[in-house]
């Protein structure tokens, strides 16, 4: 059984190399990897964002990246899913939803009143989907409170 958990500075290979399983995307530039891994630590400090990683075995199965956005419309912050990556080899094992129940969990806990994720992939929209996200124009986004 996966075990959910914040990342640490210790699990950065793992992350990246997970990031960069993922299929390319047309409409990003070609990524920088050095210039990620110096975000990394920003993410990890939970004031502007937050890494969660599923482990199975010592093995990172799975990730959310989020960042938490202020607006003045909610009065605050909201969540925003930028990354949510399951290893290819451990799709289909149950890693997913319980990874993003736990960002949904992260982000109340932290007050936001909304999670959003935008340009949700072919592969990830129908999880979020199953998960009570619900499509609002471009976007994906679940209600908190």
């Amino acid at each position: 059984m996966a075990l959910i958990r914040r990342a640490t500075k210790d699990d950065f290979p793992q992350i990246i190399s997970l990031l960069k399983s993922f299929p390319d995307d047309p409409e990003i530039p070609d990524i920088n990897w050095d210039d990620a891994q110096t975000v990394l630590p920003a993410l990890l400090s939970e004031e502007h964002g937050l890494i969660l990683v599923s482990e199975d075995n010592g093995v990172l199965a799975g990730l959310v990246t989020m960042s938490f956005p202020i607006v003045l419309r909610f009065g605050g912050e909201y969540a925003l899913i930028e990354d949510f990556i399951v290893d290819e080899r451990f799709r289909g094992r149950g890693i997913g939803s319980p990874l993003l129940k736990s960002a949904f969990e992260e982000a109340r806990a932290r007050g936001c009143r909304e999670l959003q994720v935008n340009g949700a992939s072919e592969i990830g929209k129908p999880v979020y989907i199953k998960n009570g996200l619900h499509e609002a124009g471009q976007h994906l986004k679940i209600f908190l409170r």
